[in-house]
């Protein structure tokens, strides 16, 4: 539904003429979330941006969502030329970006003032460090979601010196292979948002002990820290407990989800389906009295199901009388997130 607005919200007062002193009339806004894709349109939204655009002096159209699923680089103008830049509150963006793209698209970015969050995924290559100057030049960002990206070592310094990082309350990487990254690069990053970081998911990241070990000091820095999950990782019952030792300290965490360990598997069969019930159910048995031990005030539940997809999972959650309760929950959203 799109929402039409007073004129004079677009100004905190009315505009006089030169010629009459009379107040100006000022623009129509109208706001509604807008979807840039290939193929057909939506009836509505087509016959909306040829509206506005036929009447650019009297109409602003406005969107707080704003989601390009499209290659076509000449689309993309001519719907970005139509829109408010500044209305932008979310830009989702997927699938055709490389740096010959980003070149094009910079300057329409960095137009967007009140962008909070943003939201990448299926990028190219060197998408990240060949555009640094222009993608990361944003103003502060509160959200970064990144998934099925081509994420090299130098994308994620890039990342950790990005002064539009700086102030994140909201990390999410998703399907990001960071197991041909070294484990520095993912500290320095932690560590660079450590101080604002609300919400933090590593999800199926194909993280390694040796990135657990490296992130532990800046895990403890974020003390900020509301949610944080590292669900679709390999990770073992030591690795495990080492991490929800750690998170036990932070005193504003409330949920943590984590994979279930290597151990409650069959051997040389990690993977979705092939959770042996009786292994999980002795792993299950040996969290539970660390946790009582530990004293976490955080929610620990462990996944034995991972769909980033459906964003969806299959949780153990251990309940108050210290027993497991299956459950199947939805994955955080960062759009769902206060920003």
């Amino acid at each position: 539904m799109a929402c039409i607005s007073s004129p004079d919200i677009l100004t905190d007062k009315p505009t006089e003429s030169h010629c009459s002193g009379m107040t100006k009339e000022q623009p129509l806004m109208i706001t509604m979330d807008l979807t840039i894709k290939d193929g057909t349109q939506d009836d509505l939204q087509a016959h909306l941006f040829h509206w506005a655009r036929e009447r650019r002096e009297r109409v602003q159209l406005c969107s707080r969502k704003l989601q390009i699923w499209s290659d076509s680089i000449s689309e993309i103008q001519k719907a970005l030329h139509v829109v408010r830049l500044d209305s932008i509150q979310e830009l989702v963006v997927s699938e055709f970006w490389n740096q010959e793209t980003m070149k094009i698209f910079a300057p329409y970015l960095s137009q967007m003032k009140n962008l909070p969050l943003l939201k990448l995924s299926k990028m190219g290559a060197d998408f990240y460090t060949a555009s640094q100057k222009n993608s990361w030049s944003l103003r502060p960002l509160k959200a970064l979601s990144l998934s099925t990206c081509a994420l090299q070592e130098a994308d994620l310094r890039c990342l950790s010196q990005a002064p539009c990082t700086r102030q994140l309350q909201h990390l999410q990487l998703t399907s990001l292979f960071m197991d041909n990254s070294s484990p520095e690069s993912l500290r320095d990053l932690l560590e660079h948002v450590a101080s604002t970081l609300e919400t933090l998911a590593l999800e199926d990241c194909a993280i390694t002990y040796a990135h657990l070990s490296a992130i532990l000091l800046g895990l403890s820095q974020c003390s900020q820290l509301r949610v944080f999950s590292v669900d679709g990782n390999h990770i073992s019952m030591a690795a495990l407990y080492n991490l929800l030792s750690h998170t036990a300290r932070l005193g504003h965490l409330s949920r943590g989800l984590y994979p279930a360990p290597l151990e409650s598997y069959r051997p040389q069969e990690w993977g979705l389906g092939n959770i042996d019930p009786e292994r999980l159910a002795l792993v299950l048995a040996s969290l539970g009295q660390v946790l009582r031990d530990l004293g976490p005030t955080q929610s620990v539940q462990i996944c034995t199901d991972f769909c980033h997809h459906q964003n969806k999972c299959q949780f153990y959650s251990l309940g108050p009388d210290g027993s497991w309760v299956l459950t199947e929950e939805g994955l955080p959203n960062l759009s769902a997130l206060s920003v």
